[in-house]
């Protein structure tokens, strides 16, 4: 069928070419463009970091994530790459059954319990960060490490794992309050009804300068924890990992990746 298909558009060009070129050059670009959309294997890339500057809206497809799909689609490979938000334990589920078709952005191999990276399959880091432990301005609060918190309430995000800490608040050394995204810990942080927040650096540079907050909020001299952001696969997706690696690896050098991280300074 397909084959027929194509067989009218091509028809259909001819004679809208001879009557009308310029017609017919639209549509026949608009024709090649469409099959070679059509013949590209279709690759989901998941995120679950609701968050700026990451995602700044699932709805506009808007963020970080969704750029690195667009870059990725830049190129003249043999995929086409779209970013989907999806819950983090609705992840870990297809991911511990094997079921996960796509791959997973913006995490590190701690945080799944695989840092010999045996489980899945790792890029090279996309992505530097560090989650900053903040305070209001007016009760700055200075980490010393998890020991530090206790007595203290610790705003954090449901769902979300903090090294050294998370392990501490489950043996219920450490109370801490479960919101649901890190711009709600730093409004929290602001109507004082908690006293410091764990919030990732670039999320809280980003709130700061879009909402107005400069001079709001405390940030600990010693954060809670510097990491790397990768790509995730599953072993199955071992031809995706040589492509895209290959990607990553020169993505720092190139102009218009670094153009599209201007866009979130």
């Amino acid at each position: 069928m397909q084959y027929f298909d194509n067989i009218s558009s091509c028809y259909l060009m001819f004679r809208l070419s001879k009557k009308k070129p310029i017609i017919g050059f639209i549509i026949l670009l608009s024709f090649l463009s469409s099959s070679s959309y059509a013949n590209k294997e279709q690759v989901t890339i998941y995120a679950y970091h609701l968050k700026p500057p990451y995602i700044i809206s699932v709805e506009e497809k808007t963020g970080l994530y969704f750029d690195f799909s667009r870059y990725l689609n830049s190129k003249a490979g043999p995929y086409q790459f779209q970013t989907r938000f999806m819950p983090r334990k609705r992840l870990e589920i297809y991911l511990n059954r094997g079921e996960l078709n796509g791959i997973l952005i913006g995490v590190n191999p701690v945080w799944f319990k695989d840092k010999a990276k045996t489980k899945y399959l790792w890029t090279s880091t996309i992505f530097q960060d560090q989650d900053e432990v903040v305070s209001h301005a007016e009760a700055p609060f200075e980490y010393l490490g998890p020991k530090s918190l206790k007595g203290l309430s610790l705003g954090g995000v449901l769902g979300f794992y903090y090294f050294g800490i998370t392990e501490v608040v489950e043996a219920g050394g450490i109370k801490q309050t479960d919101l649901k995204s890190e711009s709600s810990v730093l409004q929290m942080l602001l109507y004082k009804r908690i006293d410091t927040g764990i919030v990732s650096r670039s999320t809280l540079d980003y709130l700061v300068k879009e909402n107005g907050w400069q001079g709001q909020f405390h940030k600990s001299s010693i954060p809670h924890d510097k990491y790397s952001r990768h790509i995730l696969l599953p072993l199955k997706y071992a031809k995706h990992y040589k492509y895209i690696e290959s990607i990553i690896v020169n993505m720092n050098d190139d102009p218009m990746w670094q153009k599209m991280l201007l866009k979130y300074e």
